[in-house]
């Protein structure tokens, strides 16, 4: 066994332990119905040989009626006991794949969205959708089939010995040949399920991806390329599959052939045994049956074996997801300030994005109540600036602190309560106005609702809406305007009565009339406390108490905007750069 194979056979006993024994309780219960299966499914060729030798052979008509009416008892009870264990399984395998896959939505909640911005979208949801999906088939189905045909092979094997022991050996040749064709063939399986299952996730970011820009690409009439890229992404997927179908085939073709040949060895030879007087038809009959039934789960364990194959390709994704280390940890002994004023304290902050250095030994502190700018070109370092002070990354050397407390040691839940960011690009839920406001609190009411978004300059907006608060706003928000959905966002921060409220360009989209109307409103409801606001527009942030300028991941210049203007630094560079640009 290679060091995959061991790997994988380690993922199938993780996910047992982890995700199938809790429910033990239920699969007892499941292993009783299959057990008591299994016996009524070889009882009937026992009666069977009763019914030729005995009732027939004796002419007992009694004997005949009673043992046909324990014929119809048996199949009425199998039956009965395949509908209670087909619900138990479905039900079992249905709650532990629930349990999986929340448990897997709970990891990629918890990972930075920094972390998330590296990876290919689509991937993710086809992990946490299509593969789920292929393991709720091998939960529901293939963990308690492999058992269920396992013991109907070993009781029927156990009675072939009882039989005619001499007769069994001769039809155990057989299998040998028939699992060494299996074992060849299960490499090939391995390395298909593999490719499908990376092929479907390609397929699945591809879609994510060209979904979100339909715009674009009906803007750049490119409708046409796309399809034809639609094409060539789907190709490997189909091709994989279509290998997969292949050796799958060739795995059930065998078993057939091989199983089709162990009928024809029992008649041979015990035809024989009959002529010579050895063994009795109606041993030949039975021993017929039973070994005629051995094709059927025989063939499903094949089935089950494919399954295994893409179960385990599916297995070792999700896997992956869910055992990625989170950038942002809780320590265990993580608390907070009784009374927190919202001072903010960099301390020497350097930090490393890869092999870039984004900020450079940044010390500088901001007063509780303190309004704040933060400005700077593009690519100067602010945004990184403002997810630091959030805790959405962690600076590579030196500390960010709040109220004294370097925000590693702060319990998460009270750090997002304290510090809430506002980003230039407004994320709204395809859901309506209100749901999306009480996100940040479930328990406002509606008068609170319009009185936020009258502030924020969204009163007649309300008003012309004929749905009110009930209104849809569309997927991403994209049924309102880039500045209707930044003040939402806006709206929405306020709400959750942030201590510090660090906006990050997050009224870009909005007219400078209109920034300023909304900007007086942040300040008269925020008195008190500490405003953080990353700019482009130097024209919005000259009543800031102090503004920061960073150039190239530095802190060069502190001060208020006549101060920095005088001096005649890089801020005034910026300055009448845009003043020469214009509105």
């Amino acid at each position: 066994m290679n060091e995959a194979d061991r790997k994988d056979e380690g993922l199938f006993r993780r996910f047992l332990r982890e995700h199938v024994a809790p429910y033990w309780l239920l699969q007892a219960e499941i292993f009783v119905c299959v057990a008591v299966q299994v016996v009524l499914e070889l009882v009937d060729p026992l009666i069977l040989r009763a019914v030729i030798d005995r009732a027939i052979g004796d002419g007992d008509m009694e004997l005949l009626g009673w043992l046909v009416a324990l014929l119809l008892g048996t199949l009425v009870f199998r039956v009965a006991f395949r509908i209670v264990s087909t619900w138990l399984y479905s039900y079992g395998g249905l709650r532990v794949l629930f349990d999986f896959r929340r448990r897997a939505y709970e990891r990629v909640q918890s990972l930075s969205p920094y972390y998330l911005r590296g990876e290919r979208y689509g991937d993710v949801l086809a992990r946490l959708t299509s593969d789920v999906d292929v393991l709720q088939r091998a939960a529901v189905y293939t963990v308690v089939q492999s058992v269920q045909h396992v013991l109907v092979i070993l009781g029927i094997w156990t009675v072939l010995l009882v039989l005619d022991a001499r007769l069994a050996g001769v039809l155990a040749l057989v299998y040998p040949v028939l699992a060494l064709g299996l074992w060849l063939l299960n490499r090939h399986l391995r390395v298909e399920s593999d490719a499908a299952r990376d092929s479907v996730g390609k397929l699945y970011d591809f879609l994510e991806e060209r979904l979100g820009a339909v715009r674009l690409i009906q803007e750049y009439r490119r409708e046409r390329a796309q399809a034809k890229r639609f094409v060539g992404v789907s190709r490997p997927w189909i091709r994989s599959n279509l290998r997969l179908s292949i050796f799958a085939s060739m795995q059930v073709s065998l078993a057939d052939v091989m199983l089709a040949i162990a009928p024809i060895v029992v008649f041979l030879f015990g035809g024989a045994r009959v002529l010579e007087g050895t063994l009795s038809i109606g041993t030949l009959i039975a021993f017929y049956t039973l070994a005629a039934r051995l094709h059927r789960p025989v063939s499903l364990l094949i089935d089950v074996n494919i399954e295994l194959q893409t179960a385990r390709s599916a297995l070792r994704r999700v896997y992956h997801l869910i055992d990625l280390e989170p950038w942002i940890r809780e320590l265990p002994d993580a608390t907070a300030p009784e009374r927190i004023a919202g001072r903010l304290d960099f301390d020497d902050v350097d930090f490393r994005w890869e092999s870039a250095q984004i900020l450079h030994s940044i010390t500088t502190s901001i007063a509780p109540g303190e309004r704040i700018a933060v400005v700077g070109s593009s690519g100067s370092g602010k945004s990184t600036l403002a997810a630091l002070a959030a805790r959405f990354l962690d600076p590579t050397r030196g500390g960010v602190k709040l109220d004294g407390l370097d925000l590693r040691r702060w319990r998460l839940a009270d750090l997002r309560r304290t510090i809430g960011v506002v980003p230039q690009e407004a994320q709204l839920f395809h859901d309506s106005l209100r749901a999306n406001l009480l996100l940040a609190a479930p328990h406002a009411t509606d008068a609170e609702l319009r009185d936020v978004l009258e502030s924020m300059q969204l009163g007649a907006f309300l008003a012309g809406l004929p749905e009110g608060l009930e209104t849809q706003v569309g997927e991403a928000g994209l049924r309102l305007s880039g500045g209707e959905r930044q003040r939402l966002a806006l709206a929405r921060a306020l709400l959750a009565n942030p201590r510090v409220l660090i906006l990050d360009e997050a009224t870009s989209a909005l007219d400078p009339r209109t920034e300023r109307m909304v900007l007086d409103a942040l300040e008269k409801r925020l008195a008190g406390r500490t405003l953080v606001m990353i700019a482009h527009r130097l024209t919005s942030v000259q009543s800031c108490d102090r503004i920061l300028v960073l150039s190239e991941g530095k802190l060069v210049e502190s001060g208020t905007h006549d101060a920095l203007y005088a001096r005649g630094g890089t801020y005034r560079e910026l300055y009448d750069e845009q003043l020469r640009r214009g509105p």
